[in-house]
């Protein structure tokens, strides 16, 4: 069995009834067929068909060090920095299982957004695996809007990508090893950062649907002339994990032009 957390932001320290959160986890989810609830030791435990979900009511701020990064650079919550600092207490949002990766990141989306929905006074979520904040009414939609249709990859990973030179970018993904996969990484890309995460969004979206198919020196590519090789590699940006890590042997389509 293991498990996968996220957090909820609150502004201050309140607790949510649990006949509140039994009623959003049946009528926005009742697939997970919510079996009975415990309370024990401060911590409610909801025993779900394929897992338990386990709610911690922390009555404090997760430490603002863990936080200011994900603030400094998050592209979902546009003053995220001014209004996570302010929160003053969090809920923590444990499920276990024996799902795989994907399945049970499914399910701890589910479980947030149902815990999320009946609290009133949340302001967002802090998804840990990718480093990432969401405001809550964004959280909400990812999950009616784009999770029935596959993983919703915008609040699962992190897409960190900029320039590197005037006619070149890189960048890396955060949270695709949470999901059972390798985390992506490329330097000296001729692509514009928007096009980089683009790439990187639609790679990582392969491999959540079609599990680790691609191996060590494979090519990948939009057409027949552009081949870009993976090679498994220790992380240019830090990570101690082995990435995959894009190559461009023959250009892919650059941003710029020589007149």
């Amino acid at each position: 069995m293991s498990v996968m957390i996220s957090m909820i932001l609150l502004p201050q320290p309140i607790d949510v009834p649990s006949a509140a959160i039994e009623r959003e986890l049946k009528s926005r989810y009742p697939e997970l067929g919510l079996v009975s609830e415990t309370d024990e030791s401060g911590a409610r435990a909801f025993q779900l068909k394929d897992g338990t979900l386990v709610l911690g009511n922390i009555q404090a701020p997760i430490p603002w060090s863990d936080l200011e990064g994900p603030c400094a650079t998050s592209l979902l919550w546009k003053d995220a920095a001014a209004e996570v600092q302010a929160h003053q207490a969090h809920f923590i949002v444990t499920v276990m299982s024996d799902l795989n990766k994907v399945d049970q990141a499914i399910l701890l989306t589910k479980a947030t957004a149902a815990v999320l929905a009946a609290c009133e006074g949340a302001i967002g979520v802090y998804w840990g695996n990718a480093t990432l904040v969401v405001p809550k009414n964004l959280f909400l939609d990812f999950c009616t809007e784009v999770l029935p249709h596959g993983p919703p990859l915008d609040i699962w990973i992190d897409f960190r990508v900029g320039w590197q030179t005037k006619t070149s970018s890189g960048g890396f993904t955060q949270g695709m090893e949470a999901l059972g996969h390798m985390e992506l990484e490329t330097q000296e890309s001729p692509e514009k950062p928007s096009d980089l995460r683009q790439r990187l969004h639609g790679l990582a979206g392969y491999l959540l649907e079609n599990g680790p198919v691609i191996r060590d020196g494979h090519t990948i590519g939009q057409n027949a002339r552009e081949k870009i090789r993976i090679v498994y590699s220790d992380s240019a940006f830090g990570s101690d994990k082995r990435v995959m890590q894009l190559q461009y042997e023959t250009a892919a389509k650059p941003w710029w032009k020589l007149w």
